[in-house]
């Protein structure tokens, strides 16, 4: 099955070419600022099954030190996805979705962070901090 995307003014559009049935929810600061919320619920999709469909040119990045990396829309500054790193992953809001998933699986990261005021979702897995890219890939493909 074929998920598609895009950001909130429509000009950043992509396919994701699988079903999406893991999710995570990441609450370190710096991803409660990225979403502006108390969690980024997001998803990691392999790069050979994502592609960019139109607005490429419309994609704003931001990037820390660290190498945190936030891709926006430059319209309507929708987080847009990125590749994680020099990983083969690439990120993915879940808010950006046109279909509505089928979740199998639910990912808790950073709990540690986790700030007083954000709901207690059910979690199939739960990481203090972030998991290693060992564990990742055994969740996502």
């Amino acid at each position: 099955m074929k998920n598609s995307g895009s950001c909130l003014c429509g000009k950043v559009e992509f396919l994701v070419n699988k079903d999406i049935e893991t999710m995570y929810h990441c609450h370190c600061s710096l991803c409660r600022k990225q979403s502006g919320t108390g969690a980024n619920s997001a998803t990691l999709v392999n790069e050979t099954l994502f592609e960019w469909v139109s607005g490429t040119d419309s994609i704003g990045i931001f990037k820390k030190d660290s190498g945190f990396t936030s891709c926006f829309c430059t319209g309507c500054g929708s987080p847009i996805p990125n590749k994680v790193g020099n990983s083969s992953f690439i990120w993915i809001p879940l808010g950006l979705l046109n279909e509505v998933p089928v979740i199998k699986k639910r990912l808790g990261f950073c709990l540690t962070s986790k700030i007083n005021w954000s709901p207690v979702i059910a979690l199939d897995k739960e990481y203090l901090e972030l998991p290693s890219w060992n564990e990742l890939e055994d969740y996502f493909d």
